[in-house]
């Protein structure tokens, strides 16, 4: 798929939508730099929370759309293929500090992450309100990933009538005196979330491995069926996408949690690939 866009404005993309969407993604787009120290080798992939559901959901057979700030700088190209290649929609603004990265160091035993956001509490994403506009007329859904939550973007988007999700696993800044309001939302252990957050469903992933899901005055913890812990990030992305393709599958909630577990299982068993739909189905045969 060709991405077309041109510049407008503040740099913000103009596009026409060639098919009907499931889902846009906002924000979760940076690039992960590997360094092995003893070689020493270094080597650039595209990751983030964004990233991988839009592939992962792609894969699932949804039609994903993202959108993030990215910078004038020597990722965009790479960004920009990455996706054009994986036949998923991309859209962009310009981010004027730079393209949102992750340094990965490998040294005998030992594993180092620098995160570098590039002054990401700058930017307002209330903006995709106008610019994407076209966008969010034609998706049922919207996927957020915002590290700076002091914005009425959510809001906003629960008044147009969408299927809210709301990822806070990497948040930098919660306000507690907004009320922000998601259908589902994905968390952590870690991070703190008071009263205002409201919700439907909640999904914290645990220090543990384990998996607590939250709705009305019930809660469950979710085993995974894997013993593995290595390759949480990639597993807790699959666990998402697989629980979002079966919302739109229009499955029950146990299902969907089902289904969830054996993609995220899967992942910890398999250094964090996604698991095929068709063994993913097969799988939940054999343990419905």
């Amino acid at each position: 798929m060709r991405i077309q866009f041109q510049i407008k404005e503040k740099l913000l993309p103009i596009y026409e939508i060639e098919k009907k969407q499931d889902i846009l993604i906002i924000g979760g787009i940076e690039v992960l730099i590997k360094s092995i120290l003893d070689i020493p080798q270094i080597s650039l992939e595209l990751n983030g929370i964004g990233t991988k559901l839009a592939v992962h959901l792609k894969r699932l057979g949804l039609f994903p759309v993202i959108f993030d700030f990215l910078g004038d700088d020597e990722f965009l190209d790479l960004i920009t293929k990455y996706f054009e290649k994986k036949e998923i929609m991309l859209f962009f603004a310009r981010q004027p500090y730079g393209t949102k990265r992750v340094l990965k160091t490998f040294e005998k035993d030992a594993v180092k992450v620098y995160k570098d956001y590039r002054s990401i509490e700058k930017i307002d994403y209330n903006i995709t309100i106008n610019s994407l506009s076209d966008v969010y007329n034609e998706v049922k859904s919207v996927y957020l990933i915002l590290h700076n939550w002091n914005t009425s973007l959510a809001r906003n988007i629960k008044l147009m009538g969408k299927f809210l999700f709301l990822d806070f696993e990497e948040s930098i800044d919660i306000p507690e005196d907004k009320e922000i309001f998601g259908d589902f939302i994905f968390t952590n252990e870690d991070i703190n979330l008071n009263n205002n957050i409201k919700f439907l469903y909640k999904t914290t992933f645990l220090n543990d491995g384990n998996i607590k899901f939250d709705f009305s005055n019930e809660s469950w913890t979710i085993e995974p069926f894997s013993n593995k812990r290595d390759y949480l990030f990639e597993a807790k992305c699959a666990f998402k996408s697989a629980i979002i393709n079966s919302l739109f599958d229009g499955k029950n909630i146990k299902d969907s949690l089902l289904l969830a577990n054996i993609a995220y299982s899967y992942a910890l068993d398999n250094k964090g690939k996604m698991i095929s739909k068709h063994l993913l189905f097969e799988e939940y045969y054999k343990r419905k």
